[in-house]
């Protein structure tokens, strides 16, 4: 799957490039930025051991504007109230969030996979900071609310040279989210003791986000982020079975050109 994704990556790269060359020199049109890579995440909300999956790379903004700064964890949106990377913005969002399969926990009910529709809000106090709020409701999956607040400072080079992304989060859950992935009912505990995680912040952490170019085409992204689950939902057996530590990482190929 990875290896499909390189492989399509370059092709568009390759059959974009004429058409990239032109835009780029008459500052018009739009900027794409299309990427490919693998990263390492929690095998589930709790879990004490990782996954590998794929990481998909998407964004676009106006030629002629610099790239607009993006958290690692932040969801795929537009602004459809202001524009993106300075002062308030507002608009749609959506991401794709893994569940947890009946082999992770045995006797645990399957959580399947969400897409997760909503809004933003981002705002941009200073000229090096920004602050980002989402609420999403799961579609399948969990079908339950989630949100996020954001805080983070972005470093830029020369240019749309290196960006740097760095800072605190802190994630929220409805009482439908939480018990979904850490409460155990009478009926379905396999072996822990029946559990209410009941709604509420269900985790803090930091993440840093690197956009490195290599040349005017290509480049490389990487992310590191650290989440620990904290509250009623840290003291879930799920949890104490597994790790309040969350991590993930994941480095990527990007290639730009312009429509």
């Amino acid at each position: 799957m990875t290896k499909l994704l390189f492989v399509t990556l370059a092709s568009t790269c390759a059959i974009m490039a004429m058409p990239a060359v032109a835009q780029e020199a008459q500052a018009s049109g739009r900027n794409v930025v299309i990427g490919a890579g693998i990263e390492v995440v929690p095998k589930y909300p709790g879990a004490s051991s990782g996954r590998i999956g794929v990481l998909p790379l998407f964004d676009t903004w106006r030629a002629g504007a610099p790239q607009p700064a993006e958290s690692p964890d932040e969801s795929i949106g537009f602004a459809l109230l202001g524009e993106r990377g300075s002062g308030l913005s507002a608009g749609p969002s959506f991401t794709f969030a893994s569940g947890r399969s009946a082999e992770d926990l045995p006797g645990l009910a399957e959580v399947g996979s969400a897409f997760e529709l909503g809004g933003f809000v981002e705002a941009w106090p200073l000229p090096a900071l920004r602050l980002r709020g989402e609420l999403r409701q799961g579609i399948g999956g969990h079908k339950a609310l989630t949100g996020d607040l954001a805080a983070d400072a972005v470093w830029r080079g020369a240019g749309d040279g290196i960006m740097l992304t760095i800072g605190p989060r802190l994630h929220w859950g409805s009482d439908k989210y939480n018990r979904t992935f850490f409460s155990v009912s009478v009926a379905n505990s396999a072996g822990f003791a029946p559990f209410d995680a009941g709604p509420g912040i269900y985790s803090y952490g930091a993440a840093a986000g690197l956009r490195l170019p290599l040349g005017q085409r290509f480049g490389l992204y990487s992310y590191v982020r650290y989440d620990r689950l904290t509250g009623r939902v840290a003291a879930s057996p799920i949890v104490v079975s597994g790790s309040a530590d969350q991590f993930s990482g994941g480095l990527a190929l990007t290639c730009r050109f312009g429509i």
